[in-house]
């Protein structure tokens, strides 16, 4: 029987191959802890969180702030600096304590524990009769314990009710966290610490120069407020010209992490929509400083939250370096998608010549990229970007013999932001 295939031969290629695209809404607070096995885990919400951490752990604290400002991102990383072990006190002997080891929950009722020493004697029994085989448990013998992975280097998981403190014994250092959470799960762009230690943040924030990252910190220290004192971290960023970094002055910068409230609130914006400056940080505490400490800040590029004209406003939005957060953002946002669109081009397309033709396909994407961007409010409309292709046949014969097309460039104007106005005027009578 003859059927329609014989007739007509329709065969239909698909050049629709998705390329991954760089996240830029998505920030990531890096912290030591065991709350669990892996390097770094992904939350929708603050409910999701409270599900692994306490609401007094700082990674709490941190992600209160990301995720509770007017806009907020739709999911925060949070990553983890190993512990070698964990220091634990039990505070309060009394009721049923809870401890999670690797999965396993472990009830205890120590009520009729005389004290501390008697009741972490009982969470021994409760620990040994679960059976956990990757955690060892030490009785300090002093209402302490000690919990470390019985092969050193392994990944557990381990974290306790209100009632204990946890001390974490860690020997990484924080660069290394940020590399090994990073091989775990990139997908972020913005990145807060616990850590305020000066030598840890200048290590980070060495390490994120060579990134296509931010890192954002804050500090308590009031030498950021004296234009004579010049070893603060601020000070210390600004000679280093660090340009992916910005700092915070806060005076409750250890126990509220303004620069988690600033990251949440500014991050899901659109790449080159928004400027840092002017922006108020729900759950962060004003600065109530002197126009002299201001403006001592402002000298070393260290950023400020203050109540100015009755309204709590961060200013000035600069990175360590002296570039305004919101440019660099929109850079690495425009760099990304021209990547991203051409490469999607070279994979969906049979075969992109190396003629003029060829040429203009490429052209193409990166107009389409910088249109966005000035739809996007990154780059201004007017002039117009302006983008170069080269002649192919005036093309280097070894270029075009190893398939390497050079010479193309663009240029735009940054459309910016106002941060200052001056008016000057004349009345008359």
């Amino acid at each position: 029987m003859t059927v329609l295939t014989d007739i007509i031969d329709i065969q239909i290629s698909r050049e629709t191959s998705a390329v991954s695209r760089a996240a830029f809404n998505i920030p990531m607070f890096l912290a030591t802890h065991s709350n669990f096995t892996d390097r770094a885990r992904s939350y929708s919400n603050i409910a999701q969180l409270s599900e692994d951490f306490s609401s007094e752990s700082n990674v709490y604290t941190a992600a209160s702030k990301l995720f509770g400002q007017q806009i907020s991102p739709q999911s925060i990383v949070v990553g983890k600096r190993y512990a070698e072990s964990v220091e634990v006190t039990l505070d309060d002997a009394t009721g049923s304590v809870t401890v999670n080891y690797d999965g396993e929950e472990v009830v205890t009722d120590i009520s009729g524990a005389a004290n501390a020493t008697a009741a972490v004697a009982l969470i021994e029994t409760d620990f040994t009769s679960a059976s956990v085989s990757t955690i060892d448990f030490t009785d300090n013998t002093d209402g302490t314990f000690t919990i470390a992975p019985n092969v050193a280097g392994t990944q557990y998981s381990f974290s306790t009710s209100s009632q204990f403190t946890s001390t974490f014994v860690s020997t990484e250092t924080w660069v290394d966290a940020l590399d090994n959470v990073s091989d775990s799960n990139n997908e972020w762009y913005a990145m807060a610490a616990e850590t305020h230690v000066l030598a840890d943040v200048l290590a980070l924030a060495g390490a994120m120069e060579a990134r296509s990252q931010i890192f954002g910190t804050s500090s308590s220290s009031t030498d950021i407020l004296d234009s004579t004192e010049l070893e603060d971290i601020a000070s210390q960023l600004y000679d280093l010209s660090y340009q992916r970094t910005f700092v915070l002055y806060s005076a409750t910068a250890d126990t509220e992490y303004p620069e988690a409230a600033w990251i949440g609130g500014q991050l899901p914006e659109q790449p080159g929509s928004n400027t840092w400056k002017f922006k108020s940080l729900s759950g962060a505490t004003v600065s109530r400083i002197t126009s002299t400490e201001a403006n001592a800040a402002k000298a070393v590029n260290a950023n400020t939250y203050e109540r100015v004209g009755g309204i709590a406003l961060t200013s000035e939005g600069t990175m360590a370096g002296g570039e305004f957060i919101d440019v660099m953002i929109f850079v690495d946002w425009l760099e990304a998608r021209m990547r991203e669109s051409i490469f999607f081009r070279l994979v969906n397309t049979k075969k992109i010549p190396y003629t003029q033709a060829g040429v203009t396909i490429i052209e193409n994407e990166i107009r389409r990229v910088l249109a966005e961007g000035i739809a996007g409010g990154g780059l201004a409309p007017n002039p117009q970007p302006t983008v170069s292709v080269p002649n192919v046949l005036a093309t280097n014969p070894n270029l075009r013999a190893t398939r390497t097309l050079e010479g193309i460039t663009f240029e735009g104007r940054l459309a910016g932001a106002i941060h200052f106005v001056k008016v000057r005027g004349t009345v008359t009578v």
